[in-house]
């Protein structure tokens, strides 16, 4: 039972790998399940198994996207690290980093962010954007009270405008609306809200050394 259920998550891992691939190279809207399939050296019925349809397997690979962000708010609500705020620059600059390095991934995050407005609609549980908000006041709330947010800010309060202002940012990026480079301009703005409000603290450190 054990060997099959690893089986299953390691067809799930290529299927997910060769989609991920496919959608870079050809567009979203111009690939099948079949090519999928075929990619994945499995049936197309181990494809509807796994994800049921093309929008699962996009909702599958943004999920893989959260990922650093569970990482870092379970770090700092757990270890309680002593540079909370140098670990959430270098999360972010490294996503950033990334998502700039392979220009594939702009028409990827343009169908993501659709799918993420559309599910916002009906359910903002299911959304990229609520769920990075949610980590962020985790961490927030995580750290000690030396590093305590000025008033009037809240945990919440300064999620949610972290979360605005990453998002803002990539929206502009990702549509090509702005001359800038992602991953420079984003660690700057990231700096720039966090010694706002933590001015004496870590952050200091942390920009003197980026």
């Amino acid at each position: 039972m054990r060997r099959t259920k690893e089986e299953a998550a390691e067809t799930r891992r290529v299927i997910l790998h060769s989609a991920e691939t496919l959608f870079l190279d050809n567009g979203y809207e111009n690939v099948t399940l079949e090519e999928i399939a075929v990619a994945a050296g499995v049936t197309r019925g181990a494809v509807h198994w796994h994800f049921r349809n093309k929008q699962g397997l996009l909702l599958a690979i943004r999920d893989e996207a959260r990922q650093p962000f569970r990482d870092l708010a379970e770090r700092v609500s757990e270890e309680h690290p002593p540079n909370p705020l140098e670990l959430v620059v270098d999360t972010i600059s490294a996503i950033f980093a990334e998502l700039q390095q392979d220009p594939r991934k702009r028409g990827m995050l343009k169908v993501i962010m659709y799918l993420d407005m559309s599910f916002a609609d009906c359910d903002s549980g299911t959304s990229f954007r609520h769920e990075m908000q949610e980590h962020f006041a985790r961490i927030f709330c995580s750290m000690s009270t030396a590093n305590a947010l000025p008033c009037p800010w809240t945990p919440e309060t300064a999620a949610s405008t972290l979360t605005a202002a990453i998002g803002g940012l990539v929206y502009e990026w990702a549509l090509d609306k702005g001359d800038f480079d992602l991953a420079p301009c984003g660690q700057a703005l990231i700096n720039m809200i966090l010694t706002a409000w933590f001015p004496k603290h870590e952050v200091q450190n942390m920009a003197a050394t980026t």
